[in-house]
């Protein structure tokens, strides 16, 4: 991996794929990010529900099973990495809330 441009890269090849697969199925995008954590690389997808439900467990499983097959098919990320398609309370939790700021400074 070549750094924060390629991650960014990446992270923008996988929204433009996502976000098809998003519209289709009624739901929004927060954020894409590919990130580096504890020697693990992440590739991640934070959504909502058009309709401003919460976004259910089922709806993270839906997306990630069609973003998955995807995924293997166009194979454009060359580290193993986990997919994770995540709620906006995921991006709001408190651990991620202190990684920014630790990042803002």
């Amino acid at each position: 991996m070549n750094g924060k441009q390629e991650a960014d890269r990446i992270a923008d090849r996988f929204e433009k794929l996502i976000l098809p697969v998003l519209e289709k199925n009624e739901f929004g995008l927060i954020k894409t990010e590919y990130v580096l954590e504890s020697g693990f690389w992440y590739l991640r997808a934070y959504i909502t529900r058009n309709d401003e439900e919460s976004v259910s467990i089922g709806d993270c499983t839906l997306v990630s099973r069609i973003v998955s097959k995807m995924l293997d098919k166009e194979d454009f990320i060359d580290d193993e990495y986990t997919l994770e398609v995540c709620s906006k309370g995921f991006l709001d939790a408190p651990q991620n809330k202190a990684d920014e700021e630790n990042t803002e400074e």
